[in-house]
């Protein structure tokens, strides 16, 4: 059974000269300036909770032509018969419901006898995507999790990816510009290159970018160069799975189509950063 674990990054969020104050004098500002955020006065006078908008996003990278299905806390948390009833390998489907500390998530692959549970822990204070993968054991048929919190992507100037391997070694992947048009006097674009490591949430300029696998697994196909794109204040999952019985393939979601391929920025300095909101990542 899998917790999602908090980690918060006291340090940043405290002022300079705060910095000098004593551990236990820290951990109490922290504390405080959380607890403000989560209030908000009524027109009464009453002090109430703030509501936030955290949405539950499930993966299933666990390669089988079963489809797996969902309870939460004992309900159907999917919702509907058929397709609608289950999440078939290699989709990736937001969920209506909201999650709470200590609710309980049952997983199924429908058509055989592999089930798996995730337990919620500490949630985010604020506005996030919590991100669930499913995936298949490496020494086993059983299933297993990787969970991730990152803040939500609305009114953000940039993409916010997660880039996620559910296949043999994590390798890199490399992102960039991809470019169509040759300019008029024949000279190729300068083009920004990237290698990002997998497990990791990045935020990313808005455009289309060229990504590829650069270390194929053992005895697996490595996919084509595949174009992504990426709009600004959106969340996207790049997740690395295996593809049939000898390869392997990029699953880009959601799937964003651009009237034409953003050029790429004059600039060659930062146009990515690691988010370091990683929250959750304990896995069995």
């Amino acid at each position: 059974m899998t917790k999602f674990s908090a980690a918060v990054a006291a340090v940043a969020l405290l002022p300079a000269r705060a910095a000098a104050l004593s551990m236990g004098a820290s951990s109490l500002r922290v504390a405080e300036t959380a607890m403000q955020k989560m209030l908000r006065a009524t027109s009464d006078g009453l002090v109430a909770p703030l509501k936030v908008d955290q949405k539950l996003l499930v993966c299933n990278a666990y390669p089988s032509d079963s489809p797996i299905t969902a309870l939460l806390n004992g309900q159907d948390l999917l919702g509907g018969g058929g397709a609608k009833g289950a999440i078939a390998f290699k989709e990736c489907r937001y969920v209506q419901s909201a999650v709470q500390r200590q609710d309980r998530l049952d997983f199924d692959l429908r058509d055989a006898e592999v089930q798996g549970t995730f337990e919620v822990g500490d949630l985010p204070s604020g506005d996030a995507v919590l991100l669930l993968v499913l995936e298949k054991r490496a020494d086993s048929p059983m299933l297993s999790f990787q969970s991730f919190a990152f803040p939500s992507a609305a009114n953000r100037a940039e993409a916010q990816v997660a880039v996620i391997n559910t296949f043999g070694s994590a390798p890199r992947l490399q992102m960039q510009d991809h470019v169509v048009a040759v300019p008029a006097e024949g000279k190729p674009a300068q083009r920004r290159s990237e290698e990002l490591n997998f497990n990791r949430v990045y935020s990313i300029e808005q455009g289309s970018y060229e990504t590829s696998i650069l270390e194929a697994a053992a005895n697996a196909t490595k996919p084509a160069p595949q174009v992504v794109n990426l709009a600004k204040g959106t969340n996207y999952v790049l997740l690395r799975t295996q593809s049939g019985d000898a390869g392997e393939s990029l699953l880009v979601f959601p799937e964003t189509p651009l009237s034409a391929p953003a050029a790429p920025s004059s600039s060659m300095g930062a146009w990515f950063s690691a988010v370091v909101h990683k929250l959750f990542g304990a896995k069995v």
